[in-house]
């Protein structure tokens, strides 16, 4: 079972056999391999400019904080939840992502400091959108999964905020009252008039695990409904990658590594790939050393290639010079092995002193 201390969502431990350290270089090797299935390919689409679309995406999505405060303290009064401004949210969000799906997925990539609860429900909705989009689904099934992860923590309004607060370890007794909240999610939203049952797999189940070690039922493999599948996979995502009071988010391309390896038992693998598609090998806001020693943030993803993403030079790495921030579209090198403009690794924020955000457009979006 995972390790209890995170209380939102049940992290996996990582094996004694195999610990983060040993597995970097296959995990890695793993990812990359990714790039080369065409099925795991967006075709490349006419949108809006991301700079256009970013103001936009960052309303929606303010808006969308506002809706899920209102709706989780109806929850907490013991008030009737209602459907339409979710909806309405979870559309407005949508219609962002069909025209850039970058702008609404970097604000969601690219942390702030903000009330986790609150923004842990927007953004397993908006990740879970750009899931569905990976996958081909129909624009009514992406908005009905996107009201499922707004909604899939509600029942967190009926555990004692003593244990929803807490900071250290929760006690066996103390994890077992958690639990329940998923019980809870599943009982509120069926009492929502309207509400699809999708959207109540995805709260219902998004606890549950590929190989049955999850809860409450302890399902197993094809008996979770595949968006529960899909939930389980990006609660963790979201959760591994925010700060919170007792740990320090991970970087998006060090969760990808950590839940690749997971994925082998506590997710669906080819699911898991196609979520790794939805985000990019390389995330928005990833720190990326190139072969030449240049050293760059990814400010957006390319639909055409997950292993050459557009990205910002800030930094020489053989000098450690900072240099005048510079736009580079990788795929514009793609044949060229001479300039050695190629992805090598990640690199640490820390090691250079980065703020990824200071290098996105319109950084007061992401502060």
């Amino acid at each position: 079972m995972g390790t209890t201390t995170d209380k939102h969502c049940a992290v996996p431990e990582a094996s004694g056999r195999n610990p983060i350290s040993n597995i970097e270089q296959t995990l890695s090797e793993q990812l990359l391999a990714l790039d080369d299935d065409e099925e795991l390919r967006f075709k490349p689409t006419k949108q809006e400019p991301f700079e256009e679309e970013l103001n936009t995406a960052a309303e929606v999505k303010s808006q969308a904080r506002k809706i899920v405060g209102n709706v989780l303290s109806d929850a907490r009064l013991g008030q009737q939840v209602t459907l339409g401004p979710v909806q309405d949210a979870v559309r407005n969000m949508a219609e962002s992502m069909f025209r850039n799906p970058d702008a609404i997925l970097s604000l969601s990539l690219i942390k702030k400091r903000d009330e986790y609860t609150f923004m842990h429900s927007v953004n397993v909705g908006v990740f879970l959108m750009s899931f569905c989009r990976a996958l081909g689904m129909e624009d009514e099934t992406i908005i009905k999964v996107g009201v499922g992860g707004m909604l899939h923590d509600i029942g967190k309004m009926r555990t004692p905020e003593r244990i929803l607060n807490m900071a250290g370890k929760l006690s066996e007794e103390e994890f077992q009252i958690m639990k329940q909240h998923v019980t809870f999610s599943r009982q509120l939203l069926e009492n929502i008039p309207g509400i699809s049952e999708i959207s109540v797999f995805v709260a219902a189940q998004h606890h549950e695990r590929f190989d049955g070690t999850g809860y409450p039922k302890g399902l197993k493999a094809d008996e979770i409904n595949e968006f529960g599948q899909m939930a389980a996979i990006v609660d963790v995502y979201d959760a591994i990658t925010s700060d919170r009071v007792y740990h320090k988010g991970n970087p998006p391309h060090v969760a990808l590594k950590r839940m690749l390896d997971w994925s082998k038992q506590h997710f669906n693998p080819q699911l898991y790939q196609k979520f790794v598609q939805s985000v990019g090998i390389y995330p928005i806001g990833t720190l990326v050393r190139l072969e030449n020693g240049l050293v760059g943030v990814v400010i957006r993803s390319n639909m055409e290639s997950l292993l050459h993403p557009f990205i910002k030079i800030i930094l020489n790495a053989k000098t450690g010079k900072k240099l005048k921030p510079t736009d580079l579209n990788l795929m514009d090198h793609v044949n060229d092995t001479t300039k050695g403009y190629r992805i090598i690794r990640s690199e640490p924020n820390e090691k250079w002193n980065v703020d990824p955000k200071e290098f996105m457009p319109r950084p007061e979006l992401f502060s």
